[in-house]
């Protein structure tokens, strides 16, 4: 398997850019960003997932880089100002960290019940636990679930992660992709 196959299909997307993963896997669930059954003229999750995945990056740079700005390069305390640009980089995390599991909560959920796959662990919070606790290995489970990297490659930048000739899988008694 090659670099390109191997970070598409989960190894290296989904530690850099598993929003955009996600969002691959719900357009071959028919959802749409939020987790739940897409209606027409809804936007497509992946692009979605993408720009959120380009903000978080730029996020995690820019705001590091503001509070270095403002510190005082002599005590290398921080300057005023400071604690404001701080508590905005923080509520904005947490933000797109509830975001985040709320999502994964929400396909996941999608596709145990659409696959009958009873929940083993964690008296009815499993999906939860998971979202919470590794929601990119999550990530990773869903795509290998909805859709067959052994006989198709994966495509990083398509709307599904597949191309267009993959076949369509049958999941929970209909057609996905």
């Amino acid at each position: 398997m090659g670099f390109a196959t191997a970070a598409c299909s989960g190894a290296v997307t989904t530690r850099c850019g598993w929003q955009s993963l996600l969002g691959q896997v719900q357009n071959r669930l028919r959802l749409n960003s939020l987790g739940v059954r897409a209606n027409p003229g809804d936007r497509s999750p992946f692009k979605v997932l993408l720009g959120i995945s380009i903000f978080t990056i730029l996020l995690n740079v820019l705001f590091p880089s503001l509070m270095w700005a403002n510190t005082d390069p002599y005590t290398r305390l921080p300057s005023e100002g400071s604690f404001a640009i701080e508590l905005v980089y923080r509520v904005i995390s947490i933000a797109l960290g509830v975001f985040s599991i709320n999502v994964i909560l929400k396909t996941r959920l999608h596709i145990r019940e659409r696959s009958r796959i009873p929940e083993t662990r964690c008296c009815g919070c499993e999906d939860c636990c998971c979202a919470l606790w590794c929601g990119c290995c999550a990530v990773a489970q869903m795509a290998r679930h909805t859709a067959d990297y052994e006989t198709c490659a994966a495509k990083c930048c398509s709307e599904t992660g597949l191309p267009v000739e993959a076949p369509q899988l049958q999941f929970g008694g209909t057609e996905i992709v």
